[in-house]
């Protein structure tokens, strides 16, 4: 029988990323993944500013951006009644050269701005680095027949797609994160709960997604080339993302009851959102359920744990679902490390379903509502018109279309404000606390929350002196005794890095002299002297 500490069922982006996680840190684990390689269809395309910031910690956020669009290529979202017609509206959007340019907004308040890239190209890229690594047993072209969970261990039996072999593996933790179909969620018997999309205009129902090569439609646009389009005419909405600036786009559309995706020409969606008929290539076709906002009851059951699409379902409007995923695998990535590690209190796995289920009935509550936003937009007859009544029509819906969408490209309070208050290994402070909503991010060490990022004076970022494990910021020039909680920390095993800054404007944005940074970059205490109990701080920060 194989024996592994860790068995990840799904080589998707929570998959990998949580593979990723465990081989950063050296922790042995086996990812089961039944394609033999990653998909050739584009989906998430939004890799925001959390993300950017997980993966600049794991090595590869240059290699992210070099996937993505082009970092100077045009970021907004513009609305037209098609692409070779009127503009209707333009929700102004940075591109990421104007994120990274020093002195940003962005760069204001974290390290890493957003990066539109699909996931198609990111997964390519987690691969590679988890083929290079000794620490992934990868298994590419095997699938998961079953699991028997035990009290210390599950079971769990694979097999070869292509030769039948079947192999025995023993964990010591199974996680799924295979999808929203999950095997392992639903031999479980965990049920998601929520809104499963209704029939509506667009962005609710069945949809249709298109991922084509057309070069020729640069040569047909009446507006610069954004990152996304949005046509809004009468026979129909649709949107077209710019995959790389060079001809490659992905679509979305709304199918019509009766219509047979498998055997359906998705051509006539394209042309009738660019306007005529240019040469389009299509590459792959798929239908989705659109508008689907679902939440699995339970995310872990013993030795067993969900993650990702497995335990929630977002319609793709604000671009949440899969940078949800990525905060999961963070979460729980350092989480099942320190259990491996041996210093894990025997709450500390326990908690990842306390921190992360909140977060996404969070995210998932207001994507579905940017999703009925975008729904509710009516396109008026007449819209193509060239007439005074037409330019009128079009005004009019140029406006409520920038104000009623405009939000979903701007929801920085979701990225990177999401709180584990609550949280059992969170020191936890009296008080109001401060919370940032969807579209605001308010940067706060209140314990719960992501550490606030600062540059410091060598250029270096905050984050980039954090350790793998738990971090003590010693801030202002403070001179408070730490040595206790350094020694209570070695006594346990916890992993600790002390870093210290005198700058007196890093001081004032922690509000402490002292603060206690977990091993995913929140915070999990702060103060101006180390507690008299040093080793009751750190076993609650362990879960013990």
């Amino acid at each position: 029988m194989t024996q592994t500490p860790i068995v990840i069922v799904g080589g998707g982006p929570v998959g990998l990323n949580l593979a990723l996680h465990l081989a950063w840190r050296d922790v042995p684990c086996m990812l089961v993944n039944e394609p033999i390689s990653t998909p050739n269809h584009p989906q998430g395309n939004t890799n925001n500013a959390r993300t950017m910031e997980i993966y600049r910690r794991l090595g590869i956020a240059g290699r992210v951006r070099d996937v993505g669009l082009p970092v100077n290529h045009c970021g907004d979202a513009i609305f037209v009644t098609r692409i070779n017609a009127h503009e209707i509206g333009r929700i102004r959007i940075p591109s990421v050269r104007e994120r990274l340019t020093p002195g940003s907004l962005d760069l204001q308040i974290g390290p890493e701005p957003l990066q539109r890239a699909s996931q198609m190209y990111v997964e390519r890229v987690l691969k590679e680095e988890l083929d290079a690594t000794d620490a992934v047993d990868m298994r590419f072209g095997w699938k998961m027949i079953s699991f028997a969970p035990g009290d210390d261990s599950v079971t769990v039996e694979i097999q070869n797609v292509d030769t039948g072999e079947i192999e025995t593996v023993s964990c010591g933790y199974l996680v799924g994160c295979d999808g929203g179909r999950s095997t392992v969620r639903r031999s479980l018997g965990i049920e998601y709960d929520g809104k499963s999309g209704e029939e509506v205009d667009f962005m609710m129902g069945q949809m249709l997604s298109v991922y084509f090569h057309a070069p020729a439609l640069y040569d047909v646009m009446k507006t610069d080339a954004p990152w996304q389009f949005h046509s809004m005419n009468p026979e129909g909405r649709a949107s077209i993302v710019a995959l790389d600036g060079k001809g490659h786009f992905l679509t979305w559309a709304k199918l019509e009851p009766g219509q047979d995706p498998a055997t359906l020409d998705p051509r006539p969606y394209i042309w009738r959102v660019v306007g005529e008929e240019i040469p389009v290539e299509v590459l792959s076709s798929k239908p989705w359920q659109a508008g689907l906002s679902l939440v699995a009851d339970e995310y872990q059951r013993g030795r067993v744990i969900l993650a990702g699409d497995a335990v929630h379902l977002f319609t793709p409007t604000g671009g949440f679902g899969m940078n949800t995923g990525v905060g999961d695998a963070e979460n729980l990535g350092w989480k099942l490390a320190a259990w491996h590690q041996g210093w894990a209190g025997d709450g500390l796995v326990d908690s990842y379903e306390s921190e992360r289920r909140p977060v996404a009935i969070r995210n998932l509550a207001q994507s579905y509502a940017l999703a009925q936003d975008k729904s509710a937009l009516s396109v008026p007859a007449g819209i193509e018109d060239d007439t005074p009544e037409g330019e009128a029509l079009r005004a009019d819906l140029g406006t409520r279309t920038e104000k009623a969408l405009a939000e979903e490209y701007y929801c920085i309070g979701i990225q990177l404000g999401a709180r584990y208050d609550g949280s059992p290994i969170i020191s936890a402070e009296p008080g109001d606390i401060p919370v940032s909503d969807p579209f605001t991010y308010l940067p706060t060490a209140w314990p719960g929350g992501r550490a606030p990022h600062r540059w410091l004076a060598d250029g270096s970022a905050l984050f980039d002196h954090f350790g793998q494990g738990f971090t003590l910021l010693r801030l202002g020039g403070s001179e408070a005794d730490t040595s206790g909680l350094e020694r209570a920390a070695a006594d346990l095993g916890v992993p600790l890095t002390v870093f210290s800054d005198t700058d007196p404007e890093i001081r004032a944005l922690y509000e402490a002299d002292l603060a206690l940074i977990r091993p995913d970059q929140y915070v999990a205490w702060r103060g101006d002297a180390v507690p008299d109990d040093p080793a009751a701080l750190i076993d609650l920060v362990r879960g013990a």
